[in-house]
């Protein structure tokens, strides 16, 4: 066993106060963890109404864009929670198989699985997203989960109004709902993403709008976080009025402990000529490091889950959300999810986000915004790279971001640091993409 997976897990159940039993222990997984634990002391404390599904999921749902260990997700059930978010495509289809391994011997009944098949109008073109096409994908899903339905089917990251009325898509549903094999229908939408689709398409709040006023749809899954919540907040209030569920994902927007304190200099310079360009950005960027450095002085802040935990806390503020989607895939991010069930944002942590929002808030690039992006000579696909950068940063998803990083067509973002910066005299928020563009190529590459 890696010693470090043993002591973040001895940390687990010492934290918890919870018992270890071998019968729980799940065999043939990538990880081997000797037992897995049921709750004495922590878990999930809240339940909500996922709109008119009925289901009362947990307020800490299970994402699994990065799962491949199962006993992480046996011991997530054992503390109570009960909702799966997963796709075809996640780990390549690892995250599903996780899932098999972990269901059996359990009342499929108190679990709300929710799975994603992928849908683009150039697939659509070529006849793939017909709809036996679809049911066939959705069937390997299922046998991949070794389950005999699911609870939701979902679109994955809709990329466009009109697919939300995909005829193929909707009657693949309907035939598999009568068949018994799924009981609801929801999409999912990132916002605009040219990597996926070959093209900037319509608005993340355009696609979901579209879904609440379709009527077709039970729920939705997009982003909403503590910098990134009018537009979240109007598809909030348009879900609530359909009476559809509410699931979210990317709601903890920068991680402070890999951005604050840190500057370019180091990353950018490595002994080569510096322009004068990547000079007065390197200068810039430091003035704003050592400006947060003071800012975490002045609230006390050491750690990176000190903001995590009071972000994930005002999404769960919001009683028009049901269930936050964690990624989770090792015994220390469950700990730390576990801990905010059930948790509401505290007055001495709303003037930190308030705060946090003014002085850091201009360097998270938001989620699917593209607004800059039209501006740049170069076809740099300024949301990608900067959300992978996050995937890398945030989330510790390092091989995951390379990959996608290195498959990404165009010209990344090597040459961002001596550019002019049009993509930044475009952005609403005052981003300064060079210098994070130019920072995300050199961890992306390892350069």
């Amino acid at each position: 066993m890696n010693p470090e997976k043993r002591v973040s897990r001895r940390r687990f159940l010492k934290s918890t106060g919870a018992a270890v039993v071998g019968s729980g222990m799940i065999t043939g997984s990538t990880h081997t963890d000797a037992s897995v634990v049921r709750p004495q002391k922590a878990g999930i404390r809240e339940y909500r109404r996922l709109g008119r599904t009925g289901f009362e999921v947990s307020d800490i749902g299970f994402g699994t864009g990065n799962l491949d260990n199962a006993n992480v997700l046996a011991v997530a059930l054992d503390l109570g929670v009960n909702y799966l978010d997963t796709a075809e495509h996640y780990v390549n289809g690892r995250a599903e198989r996780t899932i098999g391994e972990v269901l059996g011997g359990r009342d499929r009944s108190s679990l709300f699985i929710t799975t994603k098949i992928n849908i683009s109008h150039a697939s659509v073109a070529r006849g793939r997203d017909s709809k036996e096409g679809i049911k066939e994908r959705f069937r390997q899903c299922l046998a991949r989960m070794r389950t005999d339905y699911a609870d939701c089917l979902m679109i994955h990251l809709t990329p466009s109004v009109a697919l939300v009325a995909h005829e193929g898509f909707h009657a693949a549903f309907e035939e598999l709902k009568a068949e018994g094999r799924v009981r609801f229908l929801g999409l999912s939408n990132h916002g605009m993403q040219h990597a996926v689709y070959g093209g900037i398409e319509e608005s993340m709040e355009d696609v979901i709008g579209a879904a609440a006023q379709d009527g077709r749809f039970d729920v939705a899954l997009f982003v909403y976080n503590f910098l990134q919540k009018e537009q979240g907040e109007r598809l909030i209030e348009a879900c609530r009025a359909r009476d559809m569920g509410v699931t979210l994902m990317k709601t903890d927007p920068v991680g402070i402990s890999t951005i604050l304190g840190e500057g370019l200099e180091g990353d950018l310079e490595a002994g080569r000529q510096v322009s004068e360009a990547r000079e007065r950005i390197v200068r810039d960027y430091m003035r704003w490091t050592e400006a947060a450095e003071e800012f975490k002085a002045r609230h006390g802040l050491k750690t990176e889950p000190e903001v995590r935990d009071a972000a994930t806390k005002f999404c769960l503020d919001n009683p028009g959300v049901h269930t936050v989607c964690a990624t989770i895939n090792s015994f220390d991010v469950l700990e730390s999810f576990m801990a905010l069930s059930g948790q509401r944002l505290t007055e001495a942590e709303e003037p930190v986000l308030a705060s946090y929002a003014g002085l850091l808030g201009p360097f998270y690039c938001r989620h699917g915004c593209g607004i800059c992006e039209p501006a740049c000579p170069w076809g740099v696909r300024v949301n990608d790279i900067l959300r992978y950068g996050h995937y890398f940063d945030a989330q510790h998803r390092e091989k995951q971001a390379m990959r996608k990083y290195a498959a990404l067509p165009g010209p990344g973002a090597r040459g961002c640091m001596d550019c002019e910066g049009p993509c930044e005299s475009a952005c609403p928020y005052g981003v300064p993409a060079r210098a994070l563009l130019a920072r995300a190529h050199l961890r992306l590459t390892m350069a």
